[in-house]
């Protein structure tokens, strides 16, 4: 089990013009790396597929959370550079589709504390460009 305090976590999708879906996250506490995941989207979800880059980011995120809850994590911070993950599951948004509608319930359901933080995409933050990195790998690395 990790101690609740400090644990951040960056995702970030991608949707290659040859049709794949990548993900990505990093999780950390006090700025060292404690997991990364990474690569193409499993192709047994047509939701996740028919929403490309979103895919990839919804799939970013439900993984980070089933992280966290594999490690008794209660409450992280994640930073995302689409502003839809943290609307859907704020209900700012309202989620309409199937797979915004899963992803809502999921983490609305799941007893991990999220505090979102809104990023800017390929802005130079070190952690978000790892997570872009991962999501642009072919492969899962593992």
């Amino acid at each position: 089990m990790y101690q609740n305090q400090g644990i951040e976590i960056d995702v970030d999708g991608s949707w290659q013009a040859d049709g794949r879906i990548g993900y990505g996250l990093v999780i950390r506490r006090d700025g060292v790396e404690l997991y990364r995941e990474g690569g193409t989207v499993p192709s047994t979800d047509p939701d996740l597929n028919s929403h490309r880059q979103i895919g990839g980011e919804i799939y970013a995120v439900v993984q980070a959370v089933r992280w966290c809850l594999q490690h008794q994590v209660q409450e992280c911070t994640i930073y995302h550079d689409y502003e839809g993950l943290a609307h859907w599951a704020t209900g700012k948004w309202r989620a309409q589709k199937p797979l915004t509608k899963r992803y809502a319930d999921f983490i609305r359901q799941a007893p991990v504390r999220i505090r979102w933080v809104k990023v800017a995409a390929h802005s130079g933050l070190s952690w978000n460009e790892v997570a872009h990195q991962l999501a642009n790998q072919r492969e899962s690395p593992l």
